[in-house]
């Protein structure tokens, strides 16, 4: 994939993230997930209305290596006051648990969680700097996020 300005600022923006909160990435692999917009109805995908989405120019990048366990340590530069999200495999909070309600980590924890209740047998953990540019309401930002944290932890364990 050629990297166009956009990537090329956000990898800057990940490389410096890394850095300072020590979540090592390097030699790692970079992971682009797009948003979209659907036009005349929010989230009509889960009651199966009809959906006129179109694709835009923002995105959720992951930046992520394996790190040797299984672990998963995530920090995301649009929410750094949560902290690093770390956590074992098998191990999460109960769906819905206050802990992590009010958290952009309820993603990644609800990922392991579904992945593991359908099968997937995760072994090896990651550590990883999420970045996105994704704006509010009605862009599909958490589907992009749960898309590419699935794709990448498929992809260090293998399957």
């Amino acid at each position: 994939m050629k990297l166009d300005a956009q990537d090329k600022t956000v990898i800057g923006k990940i490389v410096k993230l890394s850095l300072d909160r020590g979540v090592n990435v390097k030699g790692g692999r970079i992971r682009r997930t797009s948003s979209r917009l659907c036009l005349g109805v929010e989230h009509g995908d889960y009651n199966g209305t009809e959906l006129f989405g179109v694709g835009t120019d923002r995105f959720i990048w992951l930046a992520y290596r394996p790190n040797g366990q299984k672990r998963i340590r995530l920090f995301s530069g649009n929410f750094p006051d949560d902290g690093i999200i770390e956590f074992n495999l098998g191990s999460v909070p109960e769906p819905k648990s206050n802990s992590i309600a009010n958290t952009w980590g309820r993603f990644p924890y609800g990922v392991e969680y579904i992945l593991r209740r359908e099968g997937f047998k995760l072994q090896h953990g990651i550590d990883g700097i999420i970045y996105g540019d994704i704006p509010g309401a009605g862009m599909s930002r958490s589907a992009s996020l749960t898309l590419n944290l699935i794709l990448s932890l498929l992809d260090v364990n293998g399957i």
